[in-house]
């Protein structure tokens, strides 16, 4: 098991993984310091808003991309019938994969957090809970991935698929909104069909619109709801995702 989350550090740092999202990610706050000078009111504000909501993409993407196309060359390389030919069991060797990118997420994640920091934020709380959630909501994203590589035989396939759910799962709140608003459609009885249909797949999908809010590092959080809506989205669809990759991994003929 150490072996194999050994194995994916090292082929995240020779496909130049993190040295690629830090240059993207230190691009990005350059830029963001660059579009906050223009304003002329909360500067400081709209460069930390910037610099938070664009890393935040970055990684997000960098996880999804890194981890499809692993895994599709895992299985094209017949890395894993090598790997199932020694005594481990299937859900150690999907639990194994999980961890070691979990940790390649985590590594993406730090020096990003340190990053927001050096540049400062204006309410210490709600720093910390940026970034905490901006790590939970990375190893979810790491969740989705793994999951929809293991389903699917494109790596192609894998990053559109995770990419659709991420985009999804981020702008469910907009969607919730709009629906809810009857003035979507023409005819009501579209609108409360279409109210109903985003209220169902809310319940199925994750609601990354309650993580790493940027608002958060300026104005901190308005009540310990938001960091509990936080950990619940976490402890419900990040071991769900897991448990689903173990069963559609034991599921497959080799």
């Amino acid at each position: 098991m150490f072996s194999n989350i050994r194995y994916v550090l090292l082929t995240a740092t020779r496909d130049r993984l993190f040295i690629g999202l830090l240059v993207g990610i230190l691009s990005a706050a350059y830029i963001s310091n660059i579009l906050g000078s223009t304003a002329m009111l909360e500067t400081q504000q709209m460069a930390i808003a910037f610099t938070a909501a664009s890393a935040r993409v970055i990684i997000m993407i960098g996880i999804i991309v890194f981890i499809g196309f692993h895994m599709r060359n895992a299985f094209d390389a017949k890395e894993i019938d090598v790997l199932l030919s020694r005594p481990i069991s299937r859900t150690t060797l999907v639990l194994s994969y999980w961890v070691g990118f979990a940790a390649v997420a985590t590594c993406l994640v730090l020096p990003t957090v340190a990053l927001v920091g050096f540049i400062g934020t204006l309410n210490q709380t709600g720093f910390w809970l940026w970034s905490v959630s901006l790590l939970l909501e990375s190893l979810l994203v790491v969740s989705v991935a793994l999951f929809a590589s293991l389903t699917m035989k494109s790596g192609v396939g894998t990053v559109l698929a995770s990419l659709a759910i991420y985009s999804l799962s981020r702008m469910m709140g907009f969607f919730l909104v709009a629906t809810k608003s009857g003035n979507v459609f023409e005819k009501h009885q579209i609108n409360v069909g279409a109210q109903w249909l985003m209220d169902a797949i809310s319940l199925v999908v994750p609601r990354l619109d309650f993580f790493a809010k940027s608002s958060w590092l300026i104005y901190g959080a308005r009540s310990y709801e938001d960091a509990a809506l936080v950990l619940m989205q976490a402890a419900v669809f990040i071991p769900l995702l897991v448990a689903a990759c173990v069963i559609d991994f034991k599921r497959k003929q080799f």
